[in-house]
């Protein structure tokens, strides 16, 4: 019987990572036309995809020590430390679906040899509150202080000589038009939010989490400047000044710089693409090349500027700024609703957690040491993300908005 529940959790596993052969396929349908018990279970796992994201986000620890951990808790639960389980995970090519064949296995033992266990398992997981991902969400305030909550349903504006959404719809009704003369307008993402907006100039701005963006509603003069506080990609787009001052999209002349303004630096370029991290409470302002050139202007005069490459990134803290090599991937993968760890540190990875779902973490003892990395979309619950924590024995808990960890 031990053997037989391996090979169903190895199934199950091998069905999550979309690996199952012809013949291994037809057994596991096998178990699962035995009872109903088998069906509901697995479609469980399918339903909250829990697995199948710790296939892809695991957490970098000695891996001897986790199988270790793992074999502690099966053998707590009375499975039998089997030697086709070692032979088994050399099989596999991830030690990732190793731990998944192993979590498996014994939610398996549960369900075919105690029902009342797996039961309470389950109760144990639900018992926890869960909070949604966040979405499209944003608030446009103009010039005269109104405010105006963007459509959940779209994704961006468009700010030309009206207000407009990407499909075309106006985002100010029979409103004045406020595209007729050049004022100040200001777009703010909550927590949980992201927006995107397309300036004058055909520039696009995508606006992270907890993040505002000011800008005018025309571009004029020989410079183009906006105000960021928060985190945005820019694609910045050439312009030219032309002979008779205006600003406009042009082969001729000079071109005009653009100018990003943020918590103690100002971004200059031409034409780009590149992320800025700048929350007011960070302790530093992070940014990103991705193409084209940038220089970076310190708010402070003694602190020389600094001119990036595409891959290089900018850490500017107090009077200091350091400039790195980077995998840009990581900074940039919240623009395709993807989370992207490489080393992060916990607490690191805890602010993104924070502004994505909106909640606070609170830290009951000290902040935990450990590094993880792994991709996962952002479209999944805060307890779909929380998984991965389970591998590394961090307890929490949630309550109301608050993530609490133990």
């Amino acid at each position: 019987m031990p053997k037989q529940r391996h090979y169903i959790a190895y199934l199950i596993a091998q069905s999550l990572r979309q690996a199952l052969s012809s013949e291994e396929q037809a057994a596991l349908n096998a178990w699962l036309d035995e009872r109903p018990e088998n069906r509901a279970f697995f479609d469980t796992l399918e339903d909250t995809e829990n697995l199948r994201q710790k296939l892809q986000v695991f957490h970098e620890v000695d891996r001897k020590r986790l199988w270790e951990i793992t074999q502690a808790k099966m053998a707590d639960r009375g499975m039998v430390k089997d030697p086709s389980i070692r032979k088994l995970r050399f099989l596999l090519p991830y030690a990732a679906a190793v731990i998944l064949i192993a979590l498996i296995g014994t939610w398996v033992y549960s369900l075919v040899g105690d029902q009342q266990t797996m039961e309470s398992d389950r109760a144990s997981l639900l018992s926890h509150a869960d909070i949604p991902p966040g979405g499209s969400r944003a608030t446009l305030t103009l010039a005269d202080g109104q405010t105006i909550d963007l459509s959940e349903a779209q994704t961006g504006i468009i700010v030309g000589d009206g207000i407009t959404y990407l499909d075309g719809n106006s985002v100010l009704g029979d409103q004045v038009n406020e595209g007729t003369r050049e004022h100040s307008l200001m777009l703010t993402t909550p927590k949980g939010g992201t927006y995107q907006v397309t300036l004058p100039d055909g520039t696009k701005v995508w606006l992270n989490a907890a993040s505002t963006l000011k800008y005018p509603s025309r571009f004029a003069g020989n410079e183009r400047v906006v105000e960021l506080n928060g985190e945005a990609y820019f694609d910045v787009t050439p312009v030219r000044k032309a002979a008779n001052s205006q600003i406009r999209k042009s082969a001729n002349s000079q071109r005009i710089p653009f100018k990003v303004v943020s918590n103690g630096q100002t971004v200059e370029v031409l034409g780009t693409q590149f992320n800025i991290e700048a929350y007011g409470g960070d302790s530093e302002i992070k940014t990103t090349l991705v193409k084209g050139a940038v220089r970076i202007v310190p708010e402070t005069a003694s602190q020389p500027a600094v001119t990036l490459s595409p891959g290089q990134q900018s850490r500017l803290a107090g009077e200091s700024i350091v400039v790195n090599d980077v995998d840009i991937e990581p900074y940039v993968a919240w623009k395709l609703n993807m989370f992207h760890f490489k080393h992060t540190p916990f607490a690191e990875m805890m602010h993104q957690i924070e502004r994505w779902y909106d909640v606070d973490v609170v830290y009951n003892s000290q902040i935990p040491q450990e590094t993880f990395s792994g991709r996962m979309k952002r479209n999944v619950s805060l307890l779909g993300v929380l998984k991965l924590l389970k591998a590394s024995e961090i307890k929490f808990r949630i309550e109301g908005r608050q993530l609490i960890i133990d």
